[in-house]
């Protein structure tokens, strides 16, 4: 029997109350993308964003990123407003809360396959541990790129560096993962 999570502050990954993004704000270009967005997700859910080309879904997506800010409303990570934090915050709740699968994948091709999975990690704490290590590992078998894990990103296929882009994302055991068109 499945348990249902409830919607308690603890089990609270993201909140968006009244969310907007409008691009060339005062020009007579100003367009306004996202209408005043309400989402609530919960540790364990899934959601999908799903939309015609143009619709806005990157926009949300790099707004839940951190990597920009709405022109109204609060996003909440974690319960924590993040609207009018500074990048410094922002950089750090990203790092800690949220991880990552881009359409295309930013490999590091001076770094080994195994050294991209750590990159999170080695940004956290420096050098990684004996732990991290074996973590990374482990993804990369979970992945089935194990064996790859000494190659350089160019070594390997671009599925192949989009599942590495996958055991990235999750070595720091995020609560949120956003992933933009992971299949891709």
């Amino acid at each position: 029997m499945s348990e249902t999570l409830s919607a308690s502050p603890a089990n609270e990954v993201l909140r968006l109350e009244q969310v907007r993004k409008a691009f060339n704000i005062g020009t007579p270009l100003e367009t306004e993308v996202l209408h005043g967005i309400d989402l609530r997700l919960n540790r364990g859910e899934l959601a999908a964003l799903i939309g015609p080309s143009g619709s806005g879904k990157s926009t949300l997506l790099n707004l839940i990123g951190l990597l920009d800010t709405p022109s109204s409303g609060e996003l909440y990570v974690l319960g924590q407003a993040t609207r009018d934090s500074d990048d410094e915050a922002r950089t750090h709740l990203r790092n800690q809360a949220i991880g990552f699968v881009f359409q295309f994948h930013h490999l590091i091709s001076a770094f080994s396959v195994l050294e991209n999975v750590l990159m999170p990690l080695m940004i956290r704490h420096g050098k990684p541990s004996r732990a991290d290590i074996d973590l990374a590992r482990g993804l990369l078998d979970e992945v089935g790129l194990a064996q790859f894990a000494d190659k350089k990103p160019t070594q390997i296929s671009g599925g192949q560096q989009q599942r590495v882009a996958i055991a990235r994302a999750l070595v720091t055991r995020p609560p949120l993962l956003l992933a933009d068109e992971p299949t891709g």
